[in-house]
């Protein structure tokens, strides 16, 4: 069989017993490749297995089945407990009598198991089923209780820590035992970079029996519904009965084997969606658009497919267009670390003599003295006459040379005057962006999805968080009302983009209009003077106050700063004007780089940002954001949260507070006024629904949701 030929290659088989696996004291998956080197071994020696995850889950399921094969097919038979998530809603319902805990668990549990989409959770949910299906597994449901007795929600759980460490015991046919235990993340990429870290104990070992005989214990007691302030439950039966519904009817059918090859330490790898947005691009004809969510490695794929055409086109010329110069060079630094070799221009503002230089490497390139060139370029110099000018001359008298256009945060480049560098030159084609579609913008759009041929591979957020390569996040809205005045300023607004709009002769003139009435009108609700009021609420919510990010808008920003130094909050702005070059009084980093390396050591607690955290730079260690600016463009608002979902070292939860602008919907207002202020909130909500989706509270916040849409659509 596959996995026999594969456990051999590894060096390795089904015969060894735990003592004869390698076994450290402990795995990080920072450096230890945690599939490879320890579930799938002492699963392939093991015939029993019992396992306490954290909160029931798909992804929870999928990831107790890590390294499962081998172990099922020695006949291996295994116990799990998994802990039961409570939201503040369904508390109140078991304290109201109106449902009980075991009908809620059974509601959460089946909606769980009929909503996983990623093919990693389906196969080893399917492969735990058949466990179940043929009496191979034992699931059993723990409820934390508070000290009078009733069920725990989900988040004091986690803030107090209880039912956190995750253990795992196993035993082979020779009766020798171990155990593994830490603070385990439940996450598809747990075994991967910077997540999962636990100790390993053996029953045999001098020194490590009395700590393997408290994991033992500890799982016992839980199991046998002996643990303090927990009750065990069975798993409810229709749950049961719906894992043995999605069970595979032969284990064989199950395809667990390729998920289970982990990233080498040494050297790029893609993970599996990035493989697969390659492959679609490269049978796309080169050309195609890459719509991934913020975090989940764009450039690292984009690179991988210019490395690709690398390999197969001589004379070729790369172009890579970003917003800003800054982040050219972190373009720049990417394509050192992903190992490709190349001539590197920067044809930007920052190099006065770039026309020169690329006229100089195009001779070299077409000459043979250098390989291929690799130009770094900003959407504004990209669009400029003066680029497209050089570039269809050395296209025109050089017809070997081949033109590869790369568009970082491509929906930027389909600006009216932008998009006039999307020439027929370039041979091969990639945008890249969370959000490809322009705001308010259909004929850019289309300009820009005519050009690159469509979207052609999409990894969005839900899948990146359900997979583990991004953050989860809990998600909380605060409502601030408009003023009287800022009301009477909003209505007068939408008077003049109404008479403007219907005085347009043509279409271009309506939209315009149109476009900068909008942004106009969209002033006043970003600036309401109640979303400060909602700020303070929020600070005095958060102990301790660190690794934040403030969105705040310019007008704002100054009273934002005062409210924060008079908490004594160390904070720094973060915007346009910091430095991108290294600098000696920043011990050699760019001032930007510096003051993110200041933010990650805690010497300032928050960064307020004026629009520049939007697009391209990484701050892994942030985990809060404070949401006071939204222009209620999509493009910004989801950019914005990807900012503090990237992966980082002892970083489980992220959590976002956004400040709504609620109507305040009072009777005695005119009907056209309240129509107006029902408007705004449908708009906003349409944030808030965005955001409610994807987050750990989803449930929670979709019901009030669903309360406020009935509100203002019929109130």
């Amino acid at each position: 069989m596959e996995i026999e030929c594969l456990l051999a290659i590894r060096g390795f088989n089904s015969l060894m017993g735990l003592k004869d696996v390698p076994l450290q004291k402990s795995y990080n998956s920072d450096v230890d490749n945690i599939v490879d080197d320890f579930y799938i071994r002492v699963l392939s020696t093991a015939i029993e297995y019992n396992r306490i995850t954290g909160f029931f889950s798909s992804t929870m399921l999928s990831l107790a089945a890590r390294g499962i094969s081998t172990f099922v097919r020695n006949g291996g038979i295994m116990k799990l407990i998994t802990g039961a998530r409570f939201q503040a809603t369904d508390i109140e319902a078991i304290k109201q009598a109106i449902a009980s805990p075991e009908q809620i668990i059974k509601e959460v549990m089946l909606k769980e198991l009929d909503e996983f989409e990623s093919m990693f959770v389906k196969e080893h949910i399917r492969a735990l089923a058949w466990m179940v299906a043929n009496k191979r597994l034992e699931i059993k449901v723990a409820i934390v209780l508070s000290s009078e007795g009733d069920p725990l929600e989900a988040v004091k759980i986690e803030k107090q820590g209880i039912f956190h460490q995750k253990v795992g015991i196993l035993k082979d046919s020779e009766g020798n035992m171990i155990s593994f235990s830490g603070s385990n993340n439940e996450s598809a990429h747990g075994w991967q970079k910077n997540v999962e870290e636990f100790k390993v104990f053996r029953s045999w070992a001098s020194g490590e029996a009395e700590y393997f005989q408290s994991d033992l214990e500890k799982f016992n007691r839980f199991f046998d519904g002996k643990s303090i302030r927990t009750k065990i439950i069975e798993i409810p039966k229709a749950v049961e009965e719906r894992l043995i519904q999605i069970a595979p009817k032969n284990f064989e059918e199950l395809d667990l084997e390729k998920f289970e090859i982990p990233e080498p330490v040494d050297g790029a790898k893609l993970r599996p969606y990035q493989a697969k947005a390659v492959n679609y691009w490269v049978k796309n004809g080169c050309s195609g658009i890459f719509e991934m969510a913020t975090g989940t490695g764009k450039t690292f794929t984009a690179l991988a497919c210019i490395d690709t055409l690398m390999k197969k086109q001589s004379k070729l010329v790369t172009v890579i267009s970003t917003p800003y110069n800054h982040l050219c060079e972190q373009w720049m630094s990417e394509t050192d670390n992903f190992g490709i070799k190349t001539i590197k221009l920067v044809c930007d503002s920052t190099n006065p003599h770039w026309k020169d230089e690329l006229f100089d490497n195009v001779i070299d390139l077409e000459n043979g003295i250098i390989e291929n060139l690799t130009i770094y370029t900003t959407h504004t110099t990209f669009a400029s006459s003066e680029f497209i000018g050089i570039i269809k001359k050395n296209k025109l008298e050089n017809t070997n040379l081949k033109l590869f256009l790369v568009v970082d945060e491509v929906h930027g480049i389909g600006a009216s005057i932008r998009r006039n560098g999307l020439i027929d030159e370039y041979d091969f084609r990639l945008g890249l962006s969370a959000t490809p579609k322009r705001w308010f913008d259909d004929e850019g759009t289309d300009k820009i999805f005519s050009f690159f041929k469509d979207v052609v591979f999409s990894f969005p957020l839900k899948d990146a968080i359900l997979e583990g390569f991004l953050t989860p996040y809990v998600y909380k809205p605060f409502f601030a009302f408009l003023t009287e005045t800022e009301m009477k300023k909003y209505e007068e607004e939408t008077r003049k983009i109404s008479k403007a709009y219907y005085a347009s002769k043509t279409d271009v003139e309506r939209n315009q209009a149109f476009t900068l009435l909008c942004i106009k009108r969209q002033l006043i609700v970003r600036n309401a003077e109640n979303k400060l009021i909602e700020f303070q609420k929020i600070l005095k919510t958060i102990d301790p106050l660190k690794h934040c990010i403030i969105y705040s808008s310019p007008q704002q920003i100054k009273n934002v700063q005062n409210i924060l130094n008079n908490r004594n909050v160390i904070q720094h702005k973060f915007t346009q004007q910091e430095g991108t070059k290294p600098e000696t009084k920043f011990k050699g980093l760019s001032e930007r780089d510096s003051l993110i390396k200041r933010f990650s050591e805690e010497v300032y607690q928050v960064l307020v940002s004026i629009k520049c955290l939007d697009e391209g730079v990484d701050v892994p260690p942030a985990r809060i954001a404070i949401i006071l600016d939204n222009s209620g463009n999509p493009k910004e608002y989801i950019q914005r949260r990807g900012r503090v979902l990237r992966r980082y070292p002892g970083k489980e939860i992220a959590t976002i507070y956004d400040i709504i602008v609620e109507p305040k919907l009072n009777k005695a207002t005119t009907s056209e006024l309240r129509d107006i202020e029902k408007k705004i909130a449908l708009k906003e909500l349409q944030r808030y629904k965005e955001f409610a989706e994807s987050a750990n509270n989803a449930d929670e916040c979709l019901k009030l949701l669903n309360t406020l849409e009935k509100t203002y659509s019929c109130g």
